[in-house]
């Protein structure tokens, strides 16, 4: 047998020459049997996979919508770049990095509460990092940039870029959210509780 999987020792017997041996084995086709289709789809027609395609879809009916000039009006360059044009910032460079105050981190885009500080740790990769975000807050879509598959993660209520998910992280969740510190605010504990009506006893 070759690589190609075909068997050339193959033993043939003696054609029959006898007329009604011959009848017996001919094979009629009916009208309206077809011929198996074998025609090859174009490369043309083949649809490329899309580079982003959504894994959680949000259900928030009042999404947060702007143009890019709105858009740029209220971010900073590097806010915009990253929020809005999933860009990356530089490892270790972020302001939230090395940052384990007691508060709430937030979309710097819409001011949703992404992750409660309690969640986060250092991960040494570089960038802020959680094993847990606040419920319903964050969108995950298959990312095939830069010839790579990872999952990114997006605010639910406006679509701003925040970073990647990865299973590589600690218990009990075993998953890592690395955001960049520029797509993120932060609630100091104090001011949050300040915020937060009194309750009646």
């Amino acid at each position: 047998m070759t690589s190609c999987g075909v068997n050339h020792n193959i033993t043939t017997e003696p054609v029959t020459t006898d007329e009604n041996s011959i009848k017996a084995n001919t094979v009629t086709k009916s009208e309206n049997e077809q011929a198996p289709n074998n025609t090859a789809i174009p490369v043309s027609k083949i649809k490329p996979q899309p580079q982003f395609e959504p894994i959680t879809k949000s259900q928030d009916s009042k999404k947060i919508v702007k143009t890019d000039a709105e858009w740029k009006a209220i971010l900073t360059p590097a806010e915009y770049q990253i929020l809005r044009q999933k860009g990356t910032e530089r490892a270790f460079t972020g302001k939230f990095d090395k940052h384990y105050k007691e508060g709430t981190y937030t979309c710097k885009g819409c001011g949703t509460a992404l992750f409660d500080s309690t969640t986060k740790y250092d991960s040494g990769c570089g960038w802020p990092a959680f094993f847990k975000a606040k419920e319903n807050t964050i969108a995950e879509t298959i990312d095939r940039s830069y010839g790579m598959i990872r999952t990114e993660i997006t605010c639910k209520k406006c679509d701003g870029h925040l970073g990647h998910i990865f299973d590589d992280g600690p218990n009990p969740t075993g998953v890592r959210y690395c955001v960049n510190s520029a797509s993120m605010g932060f609630i100091p504990a104090d001011k949050d509780k300040q915020a937060k009506p009194a309750q009646k006893k």
